[in-house]
């Protein structure tokens, strides 16, 4: 089948943006992201890491008011979940966890004068899900009352994740999924007052003021937080566990490992790993599938 010049031309962006950065090739920012991560990430006594935000300290005093936007939006959802009630047990479902799991907590600002940033949110449903159908992200990129945005002063990180097309070709692929992987991820304390929505579960009650306190799906640099914390672990882990490091550092793409082996025993040996090493750094794997009918029936069951 012949490609069509503008469909070539989309292809070459896809796998152009998909082009893992390399420390020859980082831009000052870029660079500056790696350096800020190196010198604050904090592994703790449960060994999840705490990670800071990486900022552009030029751009962040620009933040103005966002209180009353963010007001104005929630609003906007509860009349939409007034209208979908299926969709209204499944937000006040997540957001219960968040506040169960200790993942975000509400903050009493009648005593708190902080000066903080909120950010809007909003449901983002994936009905193929077979684990969470509904997930809360923020809009970070909501722009304040300068018109400046947390994600304006929030830096990306570089790519450091190998694309997809060297893993897939590299391997026959046995392999499982991260579960909930921005929010095994603590944040800095110092940065929670960037990281603040409100909520309110009943509609006619005054909305209260909460802290996320893990990486926050919908923040710019989430992607490279969660992919440079793998990283971290792999490289903390490796001589424990030298085989899943390798497939962590290697084989990793968005929140799936793509790895193989070519005997089920070594296969077994590296899924053993593979769950060992990423419990100890609080992620938990789950979603095994394999391309080989031995591993499925003798190793996943």
């Amino acid at each position: 089948m012949a490609v069509t010049g503008g469909l070539k031309e989309i292809l070459s962006r896809f796998w152009t943006c998909e082009e893992v950065d390399s420390l020859n090739n980082y831009s000052p920012m870029k660079a500056k992201c790696e350096a800020h991560y190196s010198s604050t990430v904090k592994r703790g006594k449960d060994g999840r890491d705490t990670v800071s935000l990486p900022k552009d300290d030029t751009v962040l005093p620009k933040i103005g008011e966002s209180r009353d936007i963010a007001f104005r939006r929630l609003q906007g959802i509860e009349r939409r979940l007034f209208r979908e009630p299926q969709l209204r047990e499944q937000y006040e479902r997540f957001m219960r966890e968040y506040l169960e799991l200790g993942h975000m907590h509400r903050v009493d600002v009648s005593t708190d004068k902080a000066s903080r940033c909120y950010l809007p949110h909003h449901p983002v449903v994936k009905k193929s899900s077979t684990t969470t159908k509904v997930r809360v992200v923020i809009d970070a990129s909501c722009n304040t009352s300068t018109g400046v945005s947390l994600n304006d002063a929030l830096l990306a990180g570089p790519v450091i994740q190998e694309n997809l097309r060297s893993i897939m070709g590299a391997n026959q692929t046995n392999g499982g999924r991260r579960g909930k992987m921005f929010r095994q991820i603590w944040i800095d304390q110092k940065d929670l007052l960037l990281q603040n929505i409100l909520w309110r579960k009943d509609f006619g009650v005054q909305a209260e003021s909460y802290e996320f306190r893990t990486v926050a799906y919908g923040t710019k640099p989430a992607p490279y937080l969660a992919t440079r914390t793998l990283k971290q672990l792999a490289l903390d882990e490796q001589q424990r566990f030298p085989m899943a490091a390798r497939a962590v550092m290697e084989d990793v793409y968005m929140d799936d490992v793509l790895t193989g082996e070519d005997k089920a025993e070594v296969a077994k040996q590296l899924r053993m790993q593979l769950d060992s090493m990423m419990e100890t750094g609080g992620f938990h794997l789950r979603k095994w599938a394999s391309n080989s009918t031995e591993f499925l029936n003798k190793i996943l069951r």
